[in-house]
């Protein structure tokens, strides 16, 4: 019995640089402090070893929104008008595939960030 399976995923993750991903869906979560970011659900589909983390759209604070809004842009969209948009924007995007930017922010902390970068295709 290996005593640190639980953290098996830690020495399998991705090294920074550009991936490819199809967007199979979102959702909103609540986390322990109450936040409620947009989780995604990404697929990694590079032929490459290696776990990608989980993506968080933090669009609760001014930066988080202000990012997302940045990386809508960048899929092909304009900035939406209403919460009713940018729920229809977020659910067309299912099924896109999107090159991906993944980079440590913090390398003591080692906080991973994964960001979208262009639609392809």
């Amino acid at each position: 019995m290996n005593q640190f399976e639980d953290i098996k995923e830690k020495f399998d993750e991705l090294e920074d640089g550009r991936y490819l991903v199809r967007i199979d869906g979102f959702s909103r979560e609540k986390t322990v402090n109450g936040a409620r970011p947009i989780k995604w659900d990404l697929t990694l589909m590079n032929e490459v070893k290696g776990t990608l983390p989980v993506k968080f759209s933090h669009i609760e604070s001014d930066g988080g929104f202000r990012i997302l809004m940045e990386e809508i842009r960048r899929l092909g969209y304009s900035k939406p008008k209403s919460p009713e948009e940018f729920e229809a924007i977020l659910s067309s995007l299912k099924g896109t595939f999107a090159e991906i930017g993944l980079f440590t922010t913090d390398r003591i902390e080692g906080y991973r960030e994964v960001r979208f970068i262009r639609k392809m295709g």
